[in-house]
């Protein structure tokens, strides 16, 4: 009966490793390139003055050329007055001419924008502001505007003032993507699948436009939709690297994990050297088996800064699956990486190393390990179960309940220390004790119907005890 018991409890009892980060593809960056200027609007836009014209033929090949250093010194010699006040934060008031050049709102509008362009952000804000000032419904200015507080993440003002271009009656592509782009980063992220929807429906071929709306897709669960545009953009630039990465985030979200593990394969074939893309692909490699590839991705990242928590997690679970061979070699490759670690790093390394060493049979190596980790980190649960079944199988029962107790402080190991200090109790024919550590296992978790079953048969046998 005795024997019965012991292997019904031990039945419920496992080393446990932490449980696994869940899965996260690093987008590429997008680079948005929205366009400052929109074409005109009629009355709404500011004209040019005739003194101005002589100076306005001069700008326009500059600006087309996009020379817009030279366009600044055009301004600089020709109205060095507005350049002056513009740059010292000087905005123009209407019925204070004497203190500023008097330009048409068209002519503020250049200067701002060459000032945008230079990124110069600061006199192009007083520049559009100067435009606005005689013209407050200048629409291209508040555009601009707009786009500048976009740029220097000031989205509040961003978005009145490109709400505005919208209301003055601007519908153009540009304007949409900005407030699909300003959405998208105040996490509005089914506004911002309807603003670049709209963007697309003028523009339905900028690619910038595409990756906007399937970044805001992807947000909003939408992965089947999002899979679908980054198949047909795919079709489009097969070799294009980041959008291979897009569709293996698109087929993470539908749960098509090995679509998403084909699509970083193709990635980084093409040139995606992201350290925590390969991470996820040998994460994903791990799943399927493919476990010759996975180590060999993470080996390539040792000297890039490997994530120690994915190491780790590639070290337990290889021992879990009984794969000692790659787990060996996989500890012999990130020798490098040990330097680095914390103390509380270390620890949990030299807690895989004592499992290679307990599954070579050599108790001795893995005890010293085991302490050792201890000494780094005396909260390693996995290191205090992990001594504790030594010295329980050596019979050792002091040792081993010392450190069952105090595994048993955490929640992850509690109901296995509980239950293997039972099954001491047990072999020392201690049964009130083990029944008083397997109550407590099934006060703290009514559901497990096997330790009740272990309680009424111990209660049998106390019960004959007792009548002995």
């Amino acid at each position: 009966m005795k024997k019965r018991l012991v292997i019904a409890l031990l039945l419920g009892f496992s080393i446990r490793s932490a449980p696994a980060a869940e899965l996260t593809i690093v987008l590429p960056e997008p680079k948005w390139l929205l366009e400052q200027v929109t074409p005109p609007l009629g009355q709404q836009e500011g004209l040019i003055l005739p003194p101005e014209q002589r100076v306005a033929d001069q700008l326009w090949p500059l600006l087309r050329g996009h020379d817009y250093e030279s366009v600044m010194a055009l301004f600089r010699k020709e109205y060095p007055d507005a350049v002056a006040n513009f740059e010292q934060g000087n905005t123009f008031i209407i019925g204070n001419e004497s203190a500023f050049e008097r330009l048409s709102p068209a002519m503020f509008y250049l200067v701002g924008h060459t000032f945008f362009s230079l990124e110069q952000y600061a006199p192009a804000e007083t520049a559009f502001k100067s435009a606005l000032a005689v013209l407050p419904d200048y629409v291209r200015v508040h555009e601009s505007l707009g786009l500048l507080y976009l740029k220097t993440e000031r989205y509040d003002e961003a978005r009145q003032h490109l709400t505005r271009a919208l209301e003055l009656g601007m519908h153009s592509a540009n304007l949409f993507e900005a407030l699909g782009y300003l959405d998208f980063q105040e996490r509005n992220y089914w506004g911002a699948v309807s603003a670049y929807q709209s963007a697309l429906s003028l523009d339905p071929g900028n690619p910038q436009t595409r990756v906007g709306l399937m970044q805001s897709l992807a947000q909003t669960s939408q992965y089947d939709s999002a899979l679908t545009l980054a198949e047909q953009m795919l079709q489009a630039d097969p070799d294009d690297s980041d959008l291979w990465v897009y569709r293996a985030r698109m087929c993470l979200g539908t749960g098509d994990r090995q679509g998403a593990l084909a699509s970083l394969e193709a990635a980084m074939r093409l040139g995606d050297l992201s350290l925590a893309n390969r991470q996820v692909a040998a994460n994903l490699h791990m799943e399927i088996g493919s476990i010759e590839r996975a180590v060999a991705l993470l080996e390539s990242g040792f000297a890039e800064g490997l994530d120690f928590q994915f190491y780790d997690q590639a070290l337990a679970w290889l021992i879990q699956n009984d794969e000692w061979d790659y787990a060996a070699k996989l500890l012999t490759s990130g020798q490098g990486v040990r330097e680095d670690l914390t103390d509380t790093e270390r620890s949990r390394l030299l807690t895989r190393e004592a499992r290679l060493n307990l599954h070579d049979g050599d108790s001795d190596a893995a005890r010293s390990l085991l302490q050792e980790a201890l000494t780094l980190d005396a909260g390693n649960d996995e290191a205090l179960m992990s001594l504790a079944g030594i010295y329980k199988d050596s019979r050792n029962y002091t040792q081993a309940e010392l450190y069952y107790q105090r595994a048993s402080a955490y929640d992850r190991y509690r109901e296995n220390a509980l239950i293997s200090m039972a099954q001491m109790a047990i072999d020392q024919d201690d049964f009130d004790k083990a029944l008083t550590l397997l109550r407590e296992v099934v006060s703290r978790n009514p559901g497990r119907v096997d330790v009740r079953r272990n309680i009424e048969i111990l209660e049998d046998m106390a019960l004959v005890s007792d009548n002995d």
